[in-house]
């Protein structure tokens, strides 16, 4: 059942109508299972993206850091400037070390990837026994193989009804 009607006028993309409310939405969501969790710290893939973005600015209010993770050093600073604490450039030589250091530090053991494929078979092997990794989207052509999921520690679970390729 709607609520309200929200009128976009037909120049608007489907793309960006549909960001509108599904990104706002998926970040609540996921914040919310933080909480449910207990979790004080998340990591995030994907964190230059704009659901990221609004990720960044909506975490202090739900009390939850989170370590955001991006690919190019031009996001890491868009991101610092909107005010986040923890950003990391997956490309960077040292970002494993600083992966490592950020979830010892943080005790985080719940993370959101959005790039699935190795990504979320990476953050499997670096969390803690029993965490979990939800996968929600597929920005990454390359899969996992099933065998490093079922030998690691921890989970990779759908988020919002997303099907990680394994």
């Amino acid at each position: 059942i709607a609520w309200r009607l929200v009128c976009l006028p037909g120049s608007v993309a489907l793309a960006d109508a549909c960001e509108l409310f599904i990104n706002p939405l998926t970040v609540v969501a996921m914040l919310l299972t933080a909480r449910a969790k207990r979790a004080t710290a998340i990591i995030h893939t994907g964190a230059s993206s704009a659901l990221g973005q609004m990720l960044c600015k909506a975490a202090p209010g739900f009390g939850v850091e989170v370590v955001h993770v991006t690919h190019r050093q031009q996001h890491v600073e868009m991101l610092h400037r909107l005010g986040a604490t923890h950003v990391l450039n997956s490309s960077s030589d040292s970002y494993g070390a600083q992966l490592d250091e950020k979830i010892r530090a943080l005790r985080v053991k719940l993370a959101f990837d959005c790039v699935a494929g190795d990504s979320a078979g990476a953050l499997v092997a670096k969390l803690p026994p029993r965490s979990t990794v939800y996968a929600y989207g597929r920005l990454s052509c390359s899969h996992q193989r099933r065998r490093q999921f079922l030998l690691s520690r921890g989970a990779v679970s759908r988020f919002l009804g997303g099907s990680p390729r394994v």
